[in-house]
């Protein structure tokens, strides 16, 4: 059940710079600049994907510390939703760990000198894509619950499970 915090426009305002940081870090960050890195200046997807996710890194560690600032001095509302932006970087946490674990696979199996006909490795192209598609998802789905939640901001509305796990 969604409740209305009564709040100023001030707050509402401030309440949405979290998910608009967390919708900016998904969309530009991790597809665009992706992307970006792997077209513009010719970078290999495994070097693009993880230059994103240490510019990533520090955006949650920015929002941590943003998050603990909040509960300190601003307003309930402001406070809440950037706890509730932080907690849905657990989606991208998890999905950084599994492209992690499945790149780390690929440096230990090997490839045994089995190439494609481009010259590419094909265990670890296969194990790239392995890692890169359960990605790709949870940045589409950490985009579609930030920008949810920028309209709840917006409109001063929090979940009440949510207010209860974190009072006032």
């Amino acid at each position: 059940m969604i409740i209305k915090i009564n709040a100023t426009e001030q707050n509402r305002k401030s309440a949405k710079a979290a998910h608009e940081l967390f919708t900016i870090n998904t969309i530009l960050i991790h597809i665009i600049g992706t992307l970006g890195l792997i077209k513009l200046l010719n970078t290999s997807m495994n070097v693009a994907i993880g230059l994103t996710i240490v510019i990533s890194i520090g955006i949650i560690f920015y929002t941590y510390l943003r998050t603990k600032k909040a509960k300190k001095n601003d307003a309930y509302l402001v406070y809440l939703h950037w706890q509730m932006s932080l907690n849905r970087y657990k989606i991208l946490i998890i999905a950084y760990v599994f492209y992690i674990l499945i790149i780390s696979l690929g440096l230990i199996i090997g490839d045994n000198g089995v190439n494609s006909m481009d010259g590419s490795s094909i265990t670890g192209s296969i194990l790239t894509l392995l890692g890169t598609v359960p990605l790709f998802f949870a940045v589409l789905v950490s985009a579609v619950l930030g920008s949810g939640s920028m309209f709840n901001a917006g409109r001063g509305e929090v979940e009440q499970k949510f207010t209860q796990k974190y009072p006032q």
